[in-house]
């Protein structure tokens, strides 16, 4: 049973006397003595003797009653003198003995056949057996706490000691490897011809060796790797030469290195590393197949013999200045294939360091980039070509901008040179209507009322009330048709005077109630902005008419100091959200009275602003005041106009006597 097991168990026996092999594989030579002295009801305390002498010295044994037993390896153990009392103190190296009684110590004392001096030199020995075990436990329980697994030989080969880590990492036990030839252990697997010599010439030669490389199935624990270091050393009495012999088991770090192989070898770049000098001292399967070199060829410094001697300085002096000042190294550099083309490489570098900071690796790689070079000579042609064709393209897409600007400019001259001609067409229309058609239903009207007798009968005289009524609707319908083909009072007394009198007329065809808030102040406007202004509320009345079905709308004209704005609101159903959109992106899709309006307005340097909702519409039209009112020409025109009309009137009066 382990030793740490048993001493659980004996806490709760109470045993009177403790027996206690120090050789087992859980317990280090001072940890069974610390914990037997903490079975406080032992009486007394046994230790067997370990083959090695590091564990103990001499050993006492309190038996019951007083008795004192002295165990050792060479000699069977003897009885003394009892005691009554058997009081015990503890050694400096941590066990505990039974301390003789007085009258014991008495006794022996006399049996003492040496005398005074005698006594005195037993008492030195003992103090300096005593420190010898304090120093053996001592340096015991240093050689346990190291990590690495150690043994020590006899001269002979044969296992003396071996340390807690050695019975761990190879999972033996002290009694199948103490006492035992090293070449005997487990499997034979340390029975290695090289090794033993090796082994022998340490203690014949006093010939050390490190990194003796060991490779071996091991039970229980399969293949192992391990590195061995061996030196001699001199046994505590100075008279027989042993061998410390430590073992590093780096089965995972070989597994590792072969592993990192292998993934470098997989690599389709170039691998390689270098000491601290620079100098190379591997290098993958890779760089192999490609410079279709050897090991030895490439070693240290070989490596320039592959690369483009018209850029190997420029290399040389960058791969220096990074060894020497440890910083990573990268540079395109050109490398010779197998094939004698050289081809532009990517190489990078990085140093690994020491724990003083200093370099004690490069790590390297070689990246071919020689497609990527060619993807981006490919690109830059590309990039090249699809400039030339944008420029191209630019240059077609400017001449047809400009021809597209010429054409817009030429449609927009003539659309305002058909609504020129349009006003123009209407106002010769209006005026033949009013002075040709409206002359001649007048001259009708009064022909016919002269012929009119008063002895007529009855049924005459209401034939030519019909006529007459008849001819007065015929000149009422000629005189408001000429009016709104174009109103002559807008040159006539301008703006102000025509809108009231159209919206007036307008309430009274169509029934909807208009209201009209006109400055006081505002004098006659240019000609071309009075008649823009006239025929957008023309058209915006008239759309209220045909599509809002409003029962009102409401007309306000502001004026400022360089701008005049028109405002038209109607309260109806409002304009489609999709044609409004459509109108305001491209200006069309809202037939031709909200286009014409807009360009009426543009033409003048204004603006137009459509706004309508589910509540009604707001058209506002806002354009400079480019000339001043009431210009001299203006108030002639107006006036000679005025002077042909009544002209016109007393013509008719004239010819109305007449008749």
């Amino acid at each position: 049973m382990d030793g740490f097991e048993s001493l659980k168990n004996n806490r709760s026996l109470t045993p009177h006397l403790i027996v206690m092999d120090m050789s087992m594989p859980c317990m280090t030579g001072i940890e069974p003595r610390a914990s037997i002295g903490r079975v406080a009801a032992a009486q007394a305390s046994c230790f067997r003797r370990h083959n090695f002498n590091a564990f103990c010295g001499i050993s006492e044994i309190g038996l019951p009653k007083g008795s004192l037993m002295v165990i050792d390896s060479n000699n069977p153990p003897s009885r003394q003198s009892k005691s009554q009392n058997h009081p015990r103190t503890r050694e400096q190296s941590g066990s505990r003995r039974t301390r003789p009684s007085s009258s014991n110590r008495k006794a022996t004392d006399t049996q003492d056949s040496a005398g005074a001096s005698g006594k005195t030199d037993s008492f030195a020995m003992k103090q300096l057996n005593e420190r010898l075990q304090k120093s053996k436990e001592f340096m015991e329980d240093i050689v346990d706490t190291i990590r690495e697994p150690l043994v020590v030989l006899t001269e002979d080969l044969k296992v003396r000691y071996v340390n807690v880590s050695f019975l761990k990492t190879f999972s033996v036990n002290r009694w199948e490897t103490e006492g035992k030839m090293l070449y005997d252990l487990g499997n034979h697997q340390w029975d290695i011809p090289k090794l033993r010599t090796a082994l022998q010439e340490v203690v014949s030669k006093d010939a050390p060796f490190s990194d003796f490389e060991v490779e071996h199935e091991l039970p229980r624990l399969g293949m192992k790797t391990m590195l061995l270091n061996a030196r001699r050393i001199t046994d505590i009495h100075g008279d027989r030469p042993m061998i410390l012999l430590a073992v590093e088991d780096i089965t995972e770090r070989k597994r590792e290195i072969k592993d990192l192989r292998v993934l470098c070898n997989a690599l389709p770049q170039l691998v390689w590393i270098a000491d601290p000098t620079g100098a190379r001292f591997w290098y993958n399967q890779r760089w192999y197949e490609y410079t279709g070199t050897t090991l030895e060829q490439m070693l240290g410094w070989g490596w320039r013999s592959v690369h483009d001697p018209e850029s190997l300085p420029d290399v040389m002096e960058r791969w220096r200045e990074s060894i020497a000042t440890g910083k990573p190294f990268e540079m395109v550099c050109r490398v010779r294939g197998a094939d004698g083309a050289f081809r532009p490489f990517l190489t990078r570098a990085l140093p690994t360091f020491d724990s003083n900071g200093r370099v004690d690796r490069w790590f390297g790689t070689n990246t071919d980039i020689s497609e990527q070079r060619k993807a981006e000579v490919a690109l830059q042609q590309a990039n090249s070509n699809l400039e030339t064709r944008v420029k191209e393209r630019t240059a077609e897409l400017e001449r047809r901008t400009s021809e597209v600007l010429v054409q817009s400019a030429q449609l927009q001259e003539l659309s305002v040179h058909l609504m020129h001609a349009q006003d123009d067409e209407r106002r010769r229309i209006s005026r033949e209507l009013h002075d040709s058609l409206g002359q001649y239903l007048a001259h009708a009207k009064m022909s016919v009322e002269s012929l009119r007798r008063a002895d007529a009968p009855e049924e005459e005289r209401q034939s030519f009330s019909r006529l007459v009524d008849t001819l007065d609707k015929c000149l009422t319908e000629t005189r408001t048709l000429s009016h709104l083909l174009y109103p002559p009072f807008l040159d006539e007394v301008g703006f102000s005077s025509a809108a009231k009198w159209y919206v007036e007329g307008f309430s009274e065809r169509s029934g909807i109630q208009v209201n009209v808030n006109i400055p006081h102040e505002l004098e006659r406007l240019p000609d071309a902005l009075q008649l823009a202004l006239f025929r957008i509320l023309q058209e915006s009345l008239t759309n209220i008419h045909r599509y809002s079905h409003s029962q009102s709308a409401e007309i306000e004209v502001e004026l400022s100091a360089h701008e005049i704005r028109l405002q038209v609101k109607d309260y109806g159903q409002g304009i489609p959200p999709e044609i409004l959109e459509r109108f305001k992106s491209s200006g069309s899709g809202s037939g031709v009275g909200l286009r014409s309006m807009r360009e009426r307005i543009i033409e003048l340097g204004g603006r137009f602003d459509l706004q309508s909702d589910k509540n009604g519409t707001l058209i506002r039209a806002t354009a400079p005041l480019s000339a001043p009112t009431g210009t001299a020409s203006d108030k002639q025109r107006a006036e000679s106009r005025h002077t042909q009309i009544n002209e016109a009137f007393e013509f008719i009066r004239a010819l109305k006597q007449s008749l």
